[in-house]
């Protein structure tokens, strides 16, 4: 019986954050100063700001070597009216609500973070950092998801992608065009990263659980359906692994550490299993045209980030798992050829 291999992605989201602690502790001994914008962009991640604000607000907030706020944030500028005092209500709780981050960062002293409401005639772009209330809505929903799962005994007809209650949970978590975008993300903004692709793993991992006990039948029908979110699993994967190499490029004093250093070998093993986890999906029995179509993007996208860093083994492994996959269209196998190809002697 063909399955997934969602795991590595739990995986994925592990290594991320323990190569965060060497992230860090390596900008530490480095003692590089703060860059101001930097912290600017960390708070602005935090910001859920009201609409009809019509000046800037600027927030003082000043802190302890530690990194912990001496004292509430104090505004020393905002516009007159009950949504420019809301607009700056938002700002002060975006300082408290990122201080754990800034902390991380080395903040020191007094510093003030300026918010602008954007134009009024600007067109809508979601933040490429998701905020903190969408990272705890995508953890409650995976959370929501494995105890549903639990108390319904991973019931084939229970787990249904389709059903109202799951669906909910799912439009949460599957968002393949935020995912998308992730790739964006800064080297400092890897803890939303990885929370993010820890959420979005949990919804594979608990359908990789429920197929141990289903037919073929039943594996189509869900992968089927769980399309967007395997596409926000490739997605938050390659942003994990872009990630990854901004860290080391920021940090080069990492490529010098042994634990760091394999580290990043982990990740990029896990990589490889996600990817082949794709091509097997697309590679399933019966699965239709259109479907396998529609995963091409983020999977050659995947691919093409990680091609030069998987492994000669992986590579191999892929390649046999690619040659299933390719059976799908003629599309398929036209857009997965030229990738993974015997590196030159």
């Amino acid at each position: 019986m063909q399955r997934l291999r969602p795991k590595s992605l739990l995986r994925i989201a592990g290594t991320m954050l323990a190569l965060a602690v060497f992230h860090q502790e390596a900008l530490a001994d480095a003692q590089k100063p703060v860059d101001p914008s930097e912290l600017q962009r960390a708070v602005e991640a935090c910001f859920a700001p009201p609409m009809g604000a019509t000046g800037p607000v600027v927030i003082s907030a000043t802190f302890l070597s530690d990194g912990s706020l001496d004292q509430r944030p104090a505004v020393i500028e905002k516009g007159e009216g009950a949504l420019n005092e809301a607009f700056a209500t938002a700002g002060i709780r975006a300082i408290l609500r990122c201080q754990p981050q800034l902390a991380a960062m080395g903040i020191k002293g007094e510093v003030r973070f300026r918010f602008a409401p954007p134009p009024s005639d600007a067109m809508e772009d979601p933040a490429s950092v998701p905020s903190s209330e969408r990272l705890e809505d995508m953890h409650n929903a995976a959370r929501s998801l494995k105890d549903f799962a639990a108390r319904n005994g991973r019931s084939q007809a229970a787990m249904r992608p389709t059903k109202p209650e799951i669906s909910t949970m799912l439009d949460i978590l599957c968002r393949p065009k935020e995912a998308e975008k992730l790739v964006e993300l800064s080297a400092e903004d890897y803890r939303a990263l990885s929370s993010y692709t820890r959420s979005v793993s949990v919804v594979m991992d608990v359908y990789d659980a429920i197929s141990a006990g289903g037919t073929q039948k039943d594996i189509n029908v869900n992968m089927r359906e769980l399309g967007a979110c395997l596409d926000a699993a490739l997605w938050s994967t390659r942003a994990v692994l872009a990630n990854m190499h901004k860290i080391f490029s920021a940090t080069p004093a990492l490529s010098n550490d042994p634990e760091a250093t394999a580290i990043r070998v982990r990740t990029y093993s896990n990589v490889a299993t996600v990817i082949e986890g794709g091509l097997e999906a697309i590679g399933l029995d019966g699965m239709e045209q259109r479907w396998c179509e529609a995963r091409l993007a983020p999977l050659t996208s995947l691919i093409e980030v990680a091609s030069p860093v998987i492994s000669d083994k992986d590579r191999q492994t892929l390649r046999l798992a690619m040659l299933k996959a390719e059976k799908c269209s003629d599309k398929t196998r036209a857009s997965l050829q030229a990738l993974l190809q015997p590196r030159e002697p």
